[in-house]
């Protein structure tokens, strides 16, 4: 199956079997995990509309160690304002540990490791510190990268996934890590295998997930990808889609 399948069937297993439950944001409908697996195909839903120019521009700004609301802004993402403070500043967990770690730049080590150490089963990342403050903490808790022949694979692992409005997102920023991974380190593009804990739709977006399953899915998009993951250029052709379905952010 190709990501919006794969996408589709999970929607639709929520829907079924979720149970109902309260956490932190609202009431939503779980289920236990699920795992995608992304190939070379970019992974554009076309039975809404997503703007990927925002999730390209988060990506960005995590690799450039962004640390403000403006800094997101001018490399294209608008939607961190939610979690600013009233000076603009971050507290972006991403972008912090993704290149200060108790002292270590893992986006770094793990580069020189995949060039110099290629079957080292080390090539990890981890955005999990137990001791963070950060008003919004990953729900992405690693990504680790493994030499498959001549491809890269990636292995993203989640503790917490927003179905609607963040898993395409997610999906699309995983990719095109993993792509840009592979060609700095001279590798070719493999697959993405995103494990995903605690998969749950909220109850006020269950409407328009069942709009979005009674759609059907369009021919998805061609791309062209240049450059290298700290400067990099993403033009997206072709992109076909339904209409957009809004989905309110629960913060």
């Amino acid at each position: 199956m190709n990501f919006e399948e794969q996408y589709r069937d999970l929607v639709a297993l929520i829907l079924r079997e979720g149970i109902a439950s309260n956490p932190t944001k609202g009431m939503v409908f779980n289920y236990p995990c699920y795992t995608i697996v992304l190939d070379k195909e970019i992974p554009l839903l076309t039975t809404r509309k997503i703007y990927y120019d925002g999730v390209i521009g988060e990506l960005k700004a995590f690799i450039s160690n962004a640390s403000t609301q403006q800094e997101f802004v001018d490399k294209g993402c608008s939607f961190w304002g939610a979690w600013a403070n009233e000076d603009g500043s971050l507290d972006v967990d991403y972008a912090r540990l993704l290149h200060d770690f108790n002292g270590v730049n893992q986006l770094e080590r793990v580069i020189n490791s995949l060039r110099n150490q290629a079957h080292s089963r080390k090539h990890v990342v981890s955005l999990w510190d137990p001791s963070s403050n950060a008003k919004q903490v990953p729900c992405v808790l690693s990504y680790q990268w493994i030499v498959n022949g001549d491809e890269l694979d990636m292995v993203w692992t989640q503790r917490s996934t927003d179905v609607a409005i963040g898993l395409p997102s997610d999906m699309l920023s995983a990719w095109l890590f993993n792509a840009l991974m592979a060609m700095t380190t001279g590798y070719k593009q493999g697959k993405v295998y995103m494990h995903l804990a605690n998969t749950h739709i909220y109850e006020e977006h269950v409407d328009g997930m069942h709009e979005l399953v009674r759609r059907l899915p369009m021919h998805s998009a061609s791309y062209h990808l240049s450059g290298d993951i700290y400067d990099f250029d993403l033009k997206v052709v072709d992109y076909v889609h339904q209409e957009p379905i809004k989905f309110r952010l629960c913060v």
